[in-house]
């Protein structure tokens, strides 16, 4: 009896020690664990699409993106203050780089606003200024011809008078003719107001540098990149300038027509005549497509944002 109570309580008092090991392998292997999703997470967080990988390259983050990449997949942040802290540093330096990107655009975006304003605003001033000159020529025309027609009719119920009415007739048509070129010359020669246009298109069609105004670097090559993924290989812009051509808004650039085109299509001088209403209808839809193309940057600097969301 005394040999097997000995034997139990020996038993009893190396069970715990004996116990203890195996708990603290399970504890010490549960963050182990953790780390493995955590990291799987992280390498998954950083997958960018391409579009963003573009603009990436674009606004000269990529380096950046690549070292927050590797801080966060191979470190434990929380136990590495300086890494912690460089990893903060970097999301502030590629955020400060898109915040100044995204403002580019919307600034490109102004300006292209503005000047499709200017443009609309232009045309209707000519189409009122036509529309007031029809009308009035419509009115003068209709009573000169009706007060006429009816003195030549009742001059031509007499023999006596009957020439003269003949005569009166004609000078009706002639006088409502008359009116009629007054109605156009109205609208060609009307005055039109001392605005100085801007002229966004004028570098998409080979416009010399003095002559256009300046596109922001990144815009400039957003826009002559390779958009990913196209089974193009043109540039944007190319793309752009070759609807252009297909819907017969310009030629090929090189030929005389086309140099004569892009001349009235970047002209800053509200005030010439040579800007007729038709033109001016291609000078305010041909920016909009400019427009549409510009803002798809600002889809894939929010595509990089999001993906770098810690």
């Amino acid at each position: 009896m005394i040999r097997f109570n000995l034997a139990i309580s020996v038993a009893l008092f190396i069970l715990p020690a004996a116990c203890a090991p195996q708990g603290t392998s399970s504890e010490t292997t549960a963050p182990k664990a953790g780390s493995t999703t955590l990291h799987n997470e992280d390498e998954e967080r950083f997958k960018l699409p391409p579009n963003a990988l573009e603009v990436a390259r674009i606004i000269n983050v990529e380096p950046a993106i690549v070292r927050l990449s590797k801080l966060t997949s191979t470190k434990d942040l929380s136990a590495d203050p300086g890494a912690s802290l460089e990893a903060l540093l970097l999301r502030q330096q590629i955020t400060d780089a898109v915040v100044a990107a995204s403002l580019n655009v919307d600034s490109v975006l102004d300006e292209i606003d503005h000047e499709r304003a200017l443009t609309e605003e232009l045309r209707n001033v000519l189409r009122s200024q036509r529309d007031r000159a029809m009308g009035t020529t419509n009115v003068a025309v209709l009573a000169v011809g009706t007060g006429l027609g009816i003195v030549s009719g009742v001059l031509q119920i007499s023999k006596t008078t009957s020439t003269a009415g003949n005569a009166i007739g004609f000078a009706a048509g002639g006088i409502s003719t008359l009116f009629s070129i007054r109605s156009f010359r109205q609208v060609q020669g009307g005055k039109r107001p001392a605005w100085v246009l801007p002229h966004m298109l004028a570098a998409f069609l080979g416009q010399p540098e003095e002559q256009h105004n300046h596109y922001p670097d990144h815009i400039w090559a957003y826009l002559n990149g390779v958009p990913p993924g196209g089974a193009s290989q043109a540039s944007r812009r190319e793309q752009m300038l070759a609807g252009w051509v297909a819907e017969g808004r310009i030629g090929i650039l090189d030929s005389p027509q086309s140099k004569r085109k892009i001349m009235l299509l970047t002209n800053t001088d509200a005030m010439d005549k040579t800007l007729k209403t038709e033109l001016l209808n291609e000078r305010a839809e041909m920016p909009a497509d400019l427009r549409n193309r510009v803002s798809l940057m600002k889809h894939d600097l929010r595509d990089l944002i999001r993906g770098l969301r810690p």
